[in-house]
């Protein structure tokens, strides 16, 4: 069962990506932005706004320009995925300070900070940043060295094409990746590929070239599942910061479903930190 599920898995996903039936717009009103090929993982042809073409707005020149174009877009997607992370962060550290300020404070007799906002997060909009400078002084000097040391991975400087794994144990695919950071300590990039169908299997064993076709679909299925996580997490976040600063109230008390621990519901045991 669990081989014929993989199986079903991998086909479906591998017909969306090679687009057997047409691209389409998600906005039947609007045609789909023809630099959205369904090239990158997670395309889904949205982009409204024109944002992709924005930095070329008032150059023609520019704008007629393919490769100007394809920069541009890789840009933007370096963008989509670096806030698409940190708000993943972001969207697990806002209620989970909330819930766990108070028990920790009084665990390590720290003062409670949180009386300043009324148990809200801090925030731009809920206030109560004051004491937290110096932290995030340190958070925008650690984001700026990793902006620093990964300059070169752009559309376009990014070295690319088959080569040989820095350990010697084969050919790999060295490819432009946008937000790569050379970070995956967990190995999760190949996760989607650990368990290949015994067909697959057998035809990877003897053709290199299908075994790196069959890496890098599963590569970018994990890209995607990613993108739309973190897509998911920036309108999150997003709505946690705005219902917090309309309502006044902690967002973990607004909806305390979503915030209260399975064994309290389940046990009507209490949340220790809470």
């Amino acid at each position: 069962i669990l081989q014929g599920a993989m199986v079903l898995h991998h086909l479906l996903a591998l017909l969306s990506v090679v687009g057997l039936h047409a691209l389409s717009s998600p906005l039947p009103f609007l045609p789909r932005p023809y630099y959205l090929t369904g090239e990158l993982a997670a395309d889904a042809g949205f982009d409204p706004a024109g944002l992709v073409l924005s930095p070329l707005l008032g150059d023609a020149k520019k704008l007629g320009d393919p490769e100007k174009v394809r920069r541009s877009l890789m840009w933007m997607r370096e963008a989509e995925v670096k806030h698409a992370r940190l708000a993943m962060l972001a969207a697990a550290g806002w209620p989970l300070a909330e819930i766990w300020h108070g028990g920790l404070s009084n665990v390590m007799s720290l003062p409670y900070l949180l009386d300043a906002t009324e148990g809200r997060a801090p925030s731009v909009l809920n206030g109560g940043l004051g004491p937290e400078a110096g932290f995030l002084a340190l958070a925008f000097l650690a984001a700026a060295a990793i902006e620093l040391k990964t300059l070169d991975q752009v559309h376009g400087l990014t070295a690319t094409g088959k080569t040989m794994a820095r350990d010697g144990s084969g050919v790999v695919i060295k490819s432009y990746v946008p937000g790569d950071c050379n970070f995956d300590p967990l190995k999760l990039h190949d996760f989607y590929g650990w368990q290949m169908p015994p067909m697959v299997e057998m035809r990877a064993r003897t053709d290199e070239s299908y075994r790196l076709e069959w890496v890098r679909f599963n590569q970018k299925q994990m890209q995607a599942a990613e993108l739309r996580n973190g897509r998911l997490a920036m309108l999150a976040i997003t709505g946690f910061a705005f219902q917090e600063f309309v309502y006044k109230v902690p967002v973990v008390d607004q909806t305390p479903l979503f915030f209260t621990p399975l064994t309290t519901v389940l046990f009507g045991q209490p949340n220790l930190l809470g």
